[in-house]
């Protein structure tokens, strides 16, 4: 099966849609779920592992066209973000100390209603994004028209004939070769 160009980019969208969407939904899901803002080191290990996420999704193809393997990858991102923001100390003296590593039922429904948002998210930009497309096309094929292209560049002449003041000053100069005059 051939895939054309706007395939090729719906689906590196795609890829970079569900490694964003992830991590930002996953913050979001869980501070709702009782956990504390990450930090500046924590949030570098999220961007680190949505980078991760992105490279899987690009690298298996049956990833790659959405779908069905789209809720599953979502959900391993929602696990993986959770488990990261909990490493990066996100969690909160008594959350640590719950079930699971800080998971209560409380940050257990948030994240998967971040999968849910992630997922409705990812489609509607799906949806959307074919019509986006083909706008955009239209502007910048009108944009082109519209502008005029020189058939031939023009070349550049100075106006007037411009001498630095040195040359001026070397011109009327007289020549200083030879040796120096003993007096």
């Amino acid at each position: 099966m051939r895939v054309g160009p706007g395939e090729k980019l719906s689906r590196r969208v795609r890829c970079a849609s569900v490694g964003s969407t992830t991590a930002a939904v996953a913050v979001a899901a869980h501070g709702a779920g009782g956990g504390g803002l990450p930090a500046g080191s924590t949030l570098m290990l999220l961007v680190g592992f949505s980078a991760v996420l992105v490279a899987v999704m690009a690298a298996v193809p049956a990833l790659r066209r959405g779908g069905p393997a789209l809720v599953p990858i979502l959900a391993v991102g929602q696990l993986g973000a959770h488990t990261t923001l909990a490493f990066g100390g996100a969690h909160h003296a008594d959350m640590a100390a719950g079930p699971i590593g800080g998971l209560s039922a409380q940050m257990l429904a948030a994240h998967a209603l971040a999968i849910g948002v992630c997922a409705a998210l990812i489609a509607a930009a799906e949806r959307i994004g074919p019509r986006t497309e083909a706008a955009l096309r239209a502007v910048v094929a009108a944009l082109v028209v519209a502008i005029p292209v020189l058939e031939r560049p023009r070349s550049w002449r100075p106006v007037a004939e411009v001498h630095p003041l040195v040359s001026a000053l070397c011109r009327v100069s007289v020549s200083r070769r030879g040796p120096p005059l003993f007096v």
